[in-house]
């Protein structure tokens, strides 16, 4: 497919003279990564790098100290892994463990996109830890990058006994990712010298190339995120993804999908022209045509995607400028034919898949609350010691989850009561007994001390805030709640019921109103709440909402009718912010 793309190159960003210019993806990462001389990487070499997996980073709690002693930052590297539905084996997950502490900080985080992040990796480890990763059969190619991202998918609906679930959707999302995976060899070059590792550990040299059919010399606009989802369990937010496929049942059978177009959350502070928007059902397609539909809609975003303004740059900017007919008709021309009119959905409900469930084979899965993604060992609560030692006792199968959570399944019923001891004896949550349920479902990103673009706390104060609101009573209440230290809202803060963005550092807009189910986008209803003011506020209008409520009305149901018909939420500039029911 070749590039429709006529955007002026004289206007084009920086970025995009730097992709153009990476010969397939290298640059002068291979001369920079060897440079012993160099604590980090130059701005050209750290934008290819994100392909590779991997966003160069420091730690921000020693920036002032070391500015004031006039020493370079503490430079570190986050490595990400690109896990299509979040499945790992146990040997794959007990690998990534004893890397966490052979190469990284002692934590895996995993990431609401189902993937896992390694923190606090020095640039001498870069290689060798990709390296090891590989061998175990993790890939971190595309994990970042202005590329189709990690393909997500329910985590368990290929085991559980119930509608739709026959069809095999973590298989699906296997097949879309290496679809969408470039073709470049420069990651089995840089990392691997020159080798590909295949599934049965077997190595292979490889044939240099870097000609990319798909992606052209200059890949994607911007990053691209696709889902496999099903309406009765939303538990990946598909709406919110540029491109998705929205799983259509008919008598307890999957009978297509609707093709999802111009979701995404991110936007800028003070950027009207960038906003949150859920997506517009496209059409309708069999199963069999999903790869070539998912791809050829790619080729949109890549020909008419904005390549001047990366602010500016997803696929809900071109849905949202030219119009869904305009993209159906594209599609059309594309494909040949037209695909068939999308199908009403009507049942939206989300599942987060903790606690017990009976799969359909007989065998026994269980999910593990993992606070904020992060897996570690405190003094009071080993959570890591404790998943490790399970994973190696019964070898079950790990997947990750959108809510950042472990589930382990295939447990055989013979080992269920073995699994059970040691969640008991490690103290770990799989259900709302232990934990209240505000905690239950709260979510924060990692934001600082290592991410570069958080202007705010998330993952260290949310915790905090958590306990504040329990202190006073509200533990017990069902409510998404969910904190990004940035408006790129890497956690979904404005599908959540109560949305925490941040402004600037102890300072928040609150967003409230959208749905449970992640039909409806929140709102904004503050525009700036000093860090010390949140739990007033939130207590307020929790109070509130016990006392004005319908019968069984969620907070957010509620907050969108009572403020928003009262005026005090204020519209997004995009059109798309409701999947109708």
């Amino acid at each position: 497919m070749t590039q429709q793309n006529t955007t002026d190159s004289t206007v084009l960003s920086k970025v995009e003279r730097i992709k153009r210019e990476s010969q397939g993806l290298m640059g002068e990462l291979a001369a920079e990564l060897h440079d012993p001389n160099r604590s980090h990487l130059s701005d050209e070499a750290i934008q290819v790098l994100k392909f590779h997996g991997s966003y160069q980073q420091d730690d921000r709690d020693e920036r002032k100290v070391r500015q004031h002693n006039k020493r370079e930052r503490a430079w570190q590297f986050m490595i990400r892994t690109r896990t299509a539905g979040g499945r790992l084996t146990a040997e794959q997950y007990l690998a990534l463990d004893e890397l966490a502490s052979t190469y990284a900080n002692d934590t895996l985080r995993i990431t609401t996109r189902q993937g896992i992040q390694f923190h606090g990796v020095e640039k001498s480890s870069l290689k060798p830890l990709i390296r090891a990763l590989n061998e175990h059969i993790v890939t971190t190619q595309a994990a970042c990058g202005d590329v189709a991202r990690n393909v997500m998918t329910c985590p368990v609906a290929d085991l559980l006994p119930g509608d739709g679930t026959a069809f095999d959707y973590q298989a699906l999302a296997a097949q879309v990712s290496d679809r969408l995976l470039p073709e470049s060899t420069a990651y089995y070059e840089l990392w691997l010298d020159g080798e590909k590792i295949l599934a049965d550990g077997t190595h292979i040299k490889i044939q240099q190339q870097r000609d990319e059919s798909l992606y052209g010399p200059t890949y994607l606009p911007r990053k691209h995120k696709i889902g496999i989802g099903l309406p009765h369990d939303n538990c990946i937010d598909v709406y919110t993804h540029d491109l998705a496929l929205e799983a259509v049942l008919e008598d307890g059978q999957l009978r297509g999908f609707n093709l999802l177009v111009g979701g995404g959350l991110g936007y800028t502070h003070n950027k009207p022209e960038t906003f949150a928007r859920l997506s517009d059902r496209a059409g309708f397609l069999p199963p069999e045509q999903a790869l070539v539909v998912l791809e050829t809609a790619t080729t949109i975003y890549r020909d008419f995607g904005d390549r001047t303004n990366r602010r500016h740059a997803r696929m809900k900017y071109i849905v949202a400028d030219r119009g869904i007919a305009w993209f159906r008709e594209e599609l059309a021309r594309r494909l040949g034919a037209p695909l068939a009119d999308p199908v009403a959905v009507t049942q939206h409900d989300v599942c987060d898949h903790l606690g017990w469930q009976q799969q359909a084979d007989g065998n026994w899965l269980v999910g593990i609350w993992i606070e904020n993604g992060r897996v570690k060992d405190a003094v009071d609560q080993p959570t890591r010691s404790g998943i490790r030692e399970i994973v190696q006792t019964v070898r079950p199968e790990v997947r990750l989850t959108a809510h950042h959570n472990i589930i382990l399944t295939h447990i055989a019923p013979a080992d269920k009561p073995r699994v059970e001891a040691l969640i008991a004896q490690y103290g770990l949550v799989i259900d709302s007994a232990p934990i209240s349920n505000l905690r239950r479902y709260a979510m924060a990103c990692p934001a600082l001390p290592t991410c570069g673009l958080a202007v705010a706390e998330s993952e260290r104060y949310l915790p905090a805030l958590i306990g504040e609101l329990e202190a006073r009573g509200l533990g017990n209440e069902q409510i998404w709640i969910r904190m990004s230290g940035c408006p790129n809202s890497c956690s979904r803060p404005t599908t959540a019921e109560v949305g925490l963005v941040g402004r600037s550092m102890g300072l928040y807009q609150v967003y409230l109103g959208g749905s449970f189910a992640g039909t409806r986008l929140a709102r904004l209803y503050r525009g700036e709440v000093r860090e010390h003011d949140l739990a007033d506020l939130l207590e307020s209008l929790i109070v509130r909402w016990r006392t004005e409520r319908l019968p069984n009305e969620a907070f957010g149901d509620w907050s969108d009718r009572v403020l928003g018909g009262a005026g005090e939420l204020q519209a997004w500039g995009a059109p798309s912010s409701y999947i109708e029911a």
